[in-house]
């Protein structure tokens, strides 16, 4: 299981439910997961035991925003092209709609794809 800072976890043993703070390692060579529950209280979790339940994300920056916005318009402005080039093509009204739709998806997902590979760290445990 891949697991950031922040993500919120269900404890099997006792049904609790917290966030993960961090990860340690024990001296008999096993690692575990501290987490912390509601009240504050920090506990340690075998990682076999627990079951993901939310993901923690964050807002995008200004930067990411406005690189968003450059995305989008670079999706719309290729999605318009393919779709001219389609249809200048002798292609129908479906195929150039599908292709202008796929150029757009191919711009977006890379964008998605970028800030998956930039975001909060996974940690495997």
């Amino acid at each position: 299981m891949h697991l950031a800072i922040g993500d919120v976890v269900r404890d099997l043993e006792d049904m609790s439910l917290g966030s993960v703070v961090g990860i340690a390692d024990d001296p008999s060579a096993a690692r575990y997961l501290v987490l912390q529950l509601s009240g504050g209280e920090l506990r340690r979790a075998w990682p076999h035991s627990v079951e993901l339940v939310g993901r923690a994300s964050n807002a995008l920056t200004t930067n990411q925003f406005v690189a968003m916005l450059v995305c989008m318009g670079l999706g719309l402005s290729t999605a318009l092209c393919g779709y001219a080039v389609e249809q200048g093509s002798g292609g129908g009204l479906p195929a150039s709609i599908l292709t202008g739709l796929g150029l757009y998806s191919a711009v977006m997902t890379t964008f998605r794809l970028i800030l998956r590979l930039t975001g909060p760290r996974r940690i495997r445990v």
